[in-house]
């Protein structure tokens, strides 16, 4: 059976108790790519990527782990360091060793301040200044609360057990189910996929010693596979038009009740705006219509509404904007992440190349 949709992710999180062994850690790696080959051989749908998140560790631990974890990484598994608190006195060290190791990483705001966000910007900053691409492994959670998800990198791993989540890159197939069946076809268009993914884990899990952790239905784009169409198609208007707001909504909606539905959803369940990663909001981006703060507002209905947004270099225009974020997470009650690759010298309407991601506008903030 060809299905219309993918496993964006198969995600391992860690316990914390494997971490004292590096050739355990080493076997999860290697047995998670093998699950991944029998969740693509046995049911037939394609994984995107495969993940390993470990638990939120101490200053001192945190360095020895990373130096195990990136000496028997293989290439093909993605690794994220977890969370780690704005105000760690080796913040920067800590931030800085993770993304120049390949490895992914998330910031906690702990205090929305002023002192807070711009500590945080200068380093973004500085990341971007060394090597651009890196500042896309780095996210900011302005909520300071960890969240359960295999979305990278907020990513983390409550560290009690081994556990297995995944995500799907299904934009499309969502947008068609919209198209022929409304707001109840799409419905059921998320609650197939969520119930496959549920499949896939379960049958992941039978090698890999692992629980089962849960699925999180988030829309999340990949170039031609974009959220933003399927919001637009629901909305009825081309962002940044007013009434888009309320197509986001609404496939958000759609998504809260499907994750209640099935039971097992955890993460964010919400549409995702990434701009890096969508084409379609690339090409809108490249309009001249949409600033960064225009994108921040949006988190007000939908997941990490400034996500994978590349700014001119501007620290207090960074650390605004991670504030701006910060008031709708608190607002909503609910973690939201920022990711901003600010580039110094860019303008407005120019682009940079992001590895991965391609080619990406730059936007006012």
């Amino acid at each position: 059976m060809a299905y219309p949709y993918r496993i964006r992710a198969l995600t391992l999180h860690l316990s914390r108790g494997l971490l004292e062994n590096e050739g355990v850690v080493e076997d999860k790696m290697y047995r998670l790519l093998e699950a991944r080959d029998l969740v693509e051989s046995g049911l037939g749908i394609e994984v995107d990527s495969v993940r390993v998140t470990l638990p939120n560790t101490g200053d001192t631990e945190f360095f020895e782990i990373l130096e195990v974890v990136a000496r028997v990484k293989p290439e093909e598994v993605l690794v994220s360091m977890g969370n780690i608190g704005s105000s760690s006195s080796r913040l920067k060290e800590a931030v800085g060793e993770a993304v120049s190791s390949n490895l992914y990483i998330g910031i906690l705001l702990e205090e929305p301040t002023w002192d807070a966000s711009r500590r945080i910007s200068k380093l973004i900053h500085d990341i971007a200044e060394e090597d651009l691409g890196s500042t896309t492994r780095v996210g900011v959670n302005v909520l300071g609360e960890p969240i359960y998800t295999p979305y990278y990198p907020l990513s983390y791993s409550p560290g009690d057990r081994v556990s297995l989540t995944a995500s799907l890159t299904y934009p499309n197939y969502l947008r068609e189910a919209y198209q022929k069946g409304g707001v109840k076809g799409l419905g059921e268009a998320v609650e197939n996929a969520g119930l496959t993914a549920l499949k896939a884990l379960g049958e992941a899990t039978k090698s890999l010693e692992a629980g089962l952790g849960g699925v999180d239905l988030s829309v999340a784009p990949w170039m031609e596979e974009s959220s933003l169409g399927l919001a637009e198609a629901v909305a009825g208007v081309r962002m940044p038009r007013p009434g888009f707001a309320m197509g986001v909504r609404v496939v958000n909606e759609v998504l809260e009740s499907v994750a209640s539905k099935i039971g097992l959803a955890v993460g964010f369940n919400e549409l995702q705006l990434p701009v890096a990663e969508d084409l379609k909001l690339k090409a809108r981006v490249s309009e001249g219509e949409i600033t960064a703060r225009d994108l921040a507002r949006l988190s007000g209905v939908c997941l990490a509404g400034l996500d994978l947004v590349v700014v001119p270099g501007d620290v207090d225009g960074v650390a605004g904007l991670i504030l701006e974020v910060a008031a709708y997470s608190r607002a909503k009650g609910r973690v939201l992440g920022v990711r901003v690759i600010p580039v110094e010298g860019a303008q407005p309407g120019d682009a940079v190349t992001l590895p991965r991601f391609g080619e990406t506008p730059v936007i006012p903030i």
